[in-house]
């Protein structure tokens, strides 16, 4: 009988080569903190867990105690690590209390140093190391910071830091607090803290360690053999905490976009002058501008002027690249200049509603609105506010040639009136919608006209103040014979449905302020509690919107300086029905 022993070796020998040829992944990965990172050697410690799952981590680190991520941005040493190229991951780690008690400083830090590692390496990553709460909150900033005062508090208040940080550098995350909160709730005996309450005990590291090789290797974190000298179910228990948190939710942690490269042009007042403005969507990401007359230009904002007439294909090309994938996307659109040059002209210095808008004799035309085509194709543009206020240009031809004027920039005069409603009638409460000017007072002048669902409230004509307290559609319109347009009106309306329910009922529990009101420079926006990664949006008068902040923190600065004056809108992204009013002046 013929012996099978060598095909028995053959075959054991051809899996093992296919399963280490699946198995093995290198990368290169920099570490950049302070003593969180250094004690236990962290970077030793990936290196050696991912070592007993087949991987291989090829690392430097530096991590001074103490160590800010703005103090690496400025350390010559950190700066030389950076410039090592050839990192696929560079780890950032901020100091232990910075994201909540320098939040401003925290993340400068990061946005300095994610251009020094893209300077050196665009397909590198910027992977932040999330830091935990501390055993007991942080006592002697509880008194500055209540959210520090226990470890909830302040553990979620990094959290949310780390995740807003690391989706404005399009990069990823390693939810290490994460980790240790689920191993808190379910495995209190296994102590992540050293005596301090706060640095990680070999325990803690080990959980940090299985949370990166997650991260990097995107490989489950239970093939580690390796147990750093922790017990075998302990090391288990802190294997499968990484699994469940980190591995099995991997795109929650990865905030790494695709590019965009869509835009819009404006044309300038100069000779066949345009103004590009591409549409970001907040990625991170590099431009290249072809303006299709031989110049190009690498500015996120360029402006061009052509030296001739003629048609040209503008196209924009953007790159993003991670761990050496380079992604790109194009977007080309035509120009055309003519001989001729439309403008758009009124009869006023400002705008009136009833005004007639009108351009140069041409062969055609084709009016737009804040970019958009609207029904109005002869020269003369009457009712234009039926359309919107200003941001209006049309397209005209001469000879079969097309050319856009500019948009006409004048501005509606405000009148200086707004509105107040604050409270909600199906909460009981009764509502005083009221009618004010910027300058505290009304005049005496106006004509006050006050509505509910579409009929005038005869009885309260010229009052300054509607009392609500039932469901319905309201609306105030002030005439102000005085203004520079005679008839101006300005109007507002609310609608409470107290029959609705739902996500309604959930806004109402979302409490914020706003101050100063009015403002010049500035507003803060102030919630009683700190919010999950919140966006703030601010609308002008007409509804559009002119600004968006993402927040977590319970007070938020927003410089308004470079708002036109007038009445915005300030809502919350995910509770749309909360709103508040301010005035700029």
């Amino acid at each position: 009988m013929p012996s099978l022993k060598p095909f028995l070796l053959l075959v054991l020998l051809t899996t093992l080569s296919s399963s280490q040829l699946i198995a093995q992944l290198s990368h290169k990965v920099l570490f950049l903190g302070n003593s969180y990172t250094g004690v236990n050697n962290l970077p030793q410690l990936v290196h050696d867990v991912a070592l007993s799952a087949g991987d291989t981590l090829v690392f430097d680190s530096y991590t001074p105690g103490g160590y800010q991520l703005i103090t690496h941005y400025q350390d010559a040493t950190s700066q030389s690590k950076i410039m090592a190229s050839g990192w696929d991951y560079v780890v950032l780690q901020g100091q232990s209390q910075e994201p909540i008690t320098q939040n401003g400083t925290f993340a400068a830090g990061a946005s300095n140093l994610y251009n020094q590692i893209k300077q050196s390496n665009p397909c590198a990553v910027p992977l932040l190391y999330m830091t935990w709460g501390r055993k007991n909150g942080d006592a002697n900033n509880c008194p500055f910071f209540p959210v520090m005062c226990t470890y909830q508090g302040m553990d979620t208040s990094l959290r949310n830091a780390y995740l807003n940080v690391t989706e404005a550098l399009n990069g990823e995350v390693a939810p290490v607090s994460v980790v240790w909160s689920y191993l808190r709730q379910n495995f209190p005996a296994i102590d992540l803290y050293q005596a301090d309450e706060s640095h990680p005990s070999a325990a803690g590291s080990y959980a940090a360690a299985c949370c990166f090789y997650a991260s990097i290797f995107k490989k489950d974190p239970t093939l580690i053999t390796f147990n750093f000298g922790l017990n075998a179910i302990d090391a288990a228990n802190i294997r499968t905490a990484a699994k469940l948190m980190v591995l099995d939710n991997l795109q929650q942690w990865n905030f790494k976009q695709m590019p965009t490269s869509g835009f819009t042009y404006q044309i300038g007042a100069g000779t066949n002058e345009v103004f590009f403005y591409p549409i970001t969507l907040g990625v991170q990401q590099t431009y290249l501008w072809d303006f299709g007359d031989g110049t190009t230009s690498t500015a996120l904002y360029p402006n061009h002027s052509y030296a001739n007439d003629g048609t040209y294909t503008i196209t924009l090309t953007t790159t993003t690249c991670h761990l050496q994938n380079l992604n790109t996307s194009i977007t080309d659109t035509t120009i055309q200049f003519c001989s001729h040059t439309p403008t758009v002209s009124t009869i006023n210095p400002w705008l009136c509603g009833y005004d007639t808008l009108w351009t140069e004799p041409a062969d055609a035309y084709q009016w737009y609105a804040y970019g958009s085509p609207i029904p109005v194709t002869t020269q003369y543009l009457p009712n234009y506010a039926l359309y919107g206020i200003s941001g209006f240009s049309v397209i005209s031809s001469i000879n079969s040639c097309a050319e856009l004027s500019g948009e006409l920039v004048l501005s509606n005069p405000w009148s200086g009136y707004y509105f107040d409603a604050l409270g909600d009638p199906c909460a009981g409460d009764t509502v005083q919608f009221a009618v004010l000017h910027i300058n505290g007072f009304l005049f005496g002048l106006e004509n006050i006209l006050w509505y509910k669902n579409d009929t005038l409230l005869t009885s309260m004509i010229n009052e300054d103040t509607l009392a609500i307290s039932s469901s319905g559609k309201y609306e105030c319109k002030v005439v102000d014979p005085t203004s520079n347009c005679p008839l101006d009106t300005t109007s507002y309306q609310i609608i409470y449905n107290c029959n609705v329910t739902g996500i309604e009922v959930r806004d109402r529990n979302v409490n914020f302020t706003l101050f100063p009101n009015p403002a010049a420079e500035s507003i803060s926006v102030q919630f009683m509690q700190a919010p999950n990664r919140e966006t703030i949006q601010i609308y002008n008068s007409l509804g559009r919107l002119v600004k968006s902040i993402n927040t977590s923190n319970s007070t938020t600065k927003i410089n308004i300086a470079n708002l036109p004056n007038g009445l915005y809108i300030l809502r919350l992204k995910s509770h749309p029905g909360n709103a508040l009013r301010f005035i700029k002046n």
